[in-house]
């Protein structure tokens, strides 16, 4: 029985190197197949960045940090005097910018800007027109993209898009109802007089200098009554509810004409009229026609 033990125990002694060199094999094979699975995880870490970088430069070269955009009006008033700025997130060599100007859906105008301090600078002119659109274009040895700044379907589309619109200046009279007292006066009693000045000019805001409900006699003035026009909620838009304005009448004979108009002078020079209805004289009333 000692034998069978002694024997045992000398087996067990001799198989310990074995199982100790099974015992050390095992986690560095683990180790191994741990090391490559990092290495394969940071491998696709690594493609990821590498495209959310490529992704990251896109979109700052594709972006404006600021931009600015002006209109002047010429000197003829025919035409107006654009001002661009802007400020790309990013200047990569080789960069250029533009602005693009469509009309009707066709480039109409372009002008490739200067840089000064990061910022590009460009100015064009255009003809007075209703619906322009704008565009920045930015052009690498890489690409370009074009940025779409305002237009017609823009919710902050404003003077630059409608040119015309924003040069120009009318004024309106509607007269609805009136009193008359033949050889005294004629009192408006239901009336509406509206202004509207330019939203650009060539040299600074435009002013209402004088504004006249004019009346005539068969062409010639026969009294003039200055009115005041105050500020609505429209942008250059001035108007006045007549609800009592009394008019010097003259005498009348059968088939004589009177006629009502607004004057009104402007800082800029311009004279705006707008007439508002006519009269004739019959059997002693006034007979209006259309203004």
């Amino acid at each position: 029985m000692k034998k069978n033990l002694s024997a045992l125990l000398a087996l067990l002694l001799c198989a310990m190197p074995v199982l100790s060199a099974c015992q050390k094999e095992a986690p560095a094979n683990d180790y191994e197949q741990q090391i490559a699975a990092l290495t394969q995880e940071n491998a696709a870490l690594k493609e990821q960045v590498d495209v959310l970088t490529r992704q990251l430069e896109s979109i700052q070269n594709a972006v404006l940090t600021d931009w600015d955009l002006t209109a002047k009006a010429s000197s003829d008033r025919n035409s107006a005097v654009l001002s661009f700025s802007a400020v790309p997130a990013v200047a990569p060599e080789g960069q250029t910018v533009s602005l693009v100007v469509l009309l009707n859906g066709f480039e109409a105008e372009s002008v490739q800007c200067a840089p000064q301090d990061g910022t590009y600078y460009g100015t064009l002119t255009l003809p007075a027109a209703d619906g322009y659109s704008y565009y920045c274009l930015l052009s690498s040895p890489n690409g370009s993209r074009q940025l779409p700044l305002t237009g017609p379907n823009t919710p902050d589309a404003g003077i630059p898009v409608y040119l015309q619109t924003s040069l120009s200046a009318y004024s309106n009279l509607v007269v609805n109802n009136w009193i008359e007292n033949p050889g005294s006066t004629l009192v408006l009693t239901d009336a509406y007089a509206q202004v509207q000045l330019p939203q650009i000019s060539a040299d600074g805001a435009v002013q209402i200098v004088t504004a006249e409900v004019v009346l005539r006699l068969n062409g010639v003035e026969s009294a003039r009554i200055p009115i005041k026009l105050a500020p609505s909620e429209v942008a250059g838009s001035f108007d006045l509810t007549i609800t009592d304005l009394q008019i010097p009448m003259p005498e009348l004979e059968q088939g004589d004409v009177l006629e009502l108009s607004l004057e009104v002078n402007l800082s800029d020079g311009r004279r705006l009229n707008a007439f508002g209805i006519t009269w004739t004289s019959e059997n002693g009333k006034l007979t209006s026609a259309v203004g």
